[in-house]
């Protein structure tokens, strides 16, 4: 009879076998190179069909067959049972390039060894196998590959002398050898500049990226405060009001003027007029939600857009804002010096233009500058 945790355990069995996937859709990566492993084993496939078509010809010897059936399948499924199960991400090279390349010709090297005369046409599997290099290795690896190679096949000519010297032309094997050394360097060199100039491209492309941002960050901020700028603000009010007007949502805005700046560039000079910008918009900032927005708006005003909130949390986030600038000290400029700012605000009207609404918003910021400053008046 069945137990409960046997049925458990055989869904949970069922579960993952539906679940399982021959490329994994959570690693970009890992089926990146799952791919290539796939790509890898059709040219196995074209390889072997070769060595096929050579025994069938009569050329190649079905000892070269029989050993292919065993040694592809076993190569290709404990390399992608590696890939797979992520074991490959605890090795230097995850990719697994160089190991892949090795194994593919100790492949060669075995169907090789019983070629007979296909020997020089089999020559031709180690370009296909390099090919794939191109992908990860650089030059040095490139040139590791072809002595690997080279002493490989120097292997099958020393295996032939010692146990089937009949019927095997040697001079052909050592100019084949030769030309095969020849053509392998020529093809690390060049290929080893390629995969250069993929990985430099891919550099390029990551700094251009870098680069766009910037251009992008540095478009849309004022460069003395750090706080987005005019274009910006407009650009982000009117995303905000269609937002408001599909889905229901309040918000409102509000125009902060700094009192008396004048003042200040005239005594204190005008570099010490641009620290209190800067000062002002580093509390504005702190002084914010996450989800607010605020930016430098012309000269010393600035607007404020207080997101997904009514009147009366725009009035304690705008209150909030005028007492911490007004709490805050400039010792640069004398022990007692301080800032204060006024605020007028106002909440966005269903379809009302963002204009309309800044202008009302700037009508409350002049009612507040002439009830004496530092204070925060709201404009219906």
């Amino acid at each position: 009879m069945t137990t409960v945790n046997e049925k458990t355990w055989y869904r949970d069995l069922l579960q993952a076998v539906f679940k399982f996937s021959l490329i994994p859709k959570d690693d970009q990566k890992q089926a990146l190179r799952i791919r290539r492993l796939f790509m890898a084993m059709i040219a196995y496939i074209i390889n072997g069909s070769l060595a096929y078509a050579s025994y069938l010809a009569g050329i190649t010897e079905w000892q070269a067959i029989a050993g292919l059936l065993i040694i592809i399948p076993l190569i290709n499924i404990s390399f992608y049972i590696i890939l797979r199960t992520g074991l490959n991400l605890r090795m230097a090279d995850p990719s697994l390039t160089l190991v892949q390349m090795c194994a593919a010709i100790l492949v060669v090297m075995y169907v090789m060894y019983f070629a007979n005369e296909s020997r020089g046409l089999l020559l031709l599997m180690y370009v296909i196998m390099l090919l794939f290099g191109i992908f990860r290795l650089n030059t040095r690896q490139f040139l590791f590959i072809s002595v690997f190679t080279l002493l490989t096949y120097g292997g099958d000519i020393v295996l032939l002398h010692l146990f089937r010297p009949q019927g095997v032309n040697f001079q052909n094997e050592y100019l084949q050898w030769i030309v095969l050394a020849l053509v392998l360097v020529a093809f690390s060199i060049i290929g080893g500049y390629i995969s250069s100039l993929r990985r430099n491209l891919g550099v390029s492309r990551s700094e251009l990226q870098k680069s766009i941002a910037i251009i992008r960050e540095m478009a849309i901020r004022d460069e003395l405060t750090g706080l987005y700028n005019r274009r910006h603000l407009m650009e982000l009010l009117e995303y905000e009001k269609n937002r408001s007007s599909r889905g229901g949502s309040q918000f409102a805005i509000a125009m902060l003027d700094i009192d008396h700046f004048k003042n200040v560039n005239d005594t204190h000079g005008h570099l010490m007029g641009d620290h209190v910008l800067r000062t002002v918009s580093t509390i504005i900032r702190d002084a914010l939600r996450n989800t607010d927005i605020c930016g430098r708006y012309g000269g010393e005003e600035f607007l404020l857009v207080f997101t997904q909130t009514d009147i009366k949390g725009a009035m304690i986030c705008a209150e909030r804002v005028r007492a911490s600038i007004e709490q805050n000290r400039f010792p640069d400029l004398g022990p007692d010096f301080r800032i204060t700012v006024s605020l007028g605000f106002t909440e966005y009207r269903f379809r009302e233009d963002v204009e309309k609404m800044i202008a009302r918003a700037d009508h409350a910021l002049y009612r507040a500058k002439s009830e004496g400053r530092n204070c925060v008046e709201y404009d219906e």
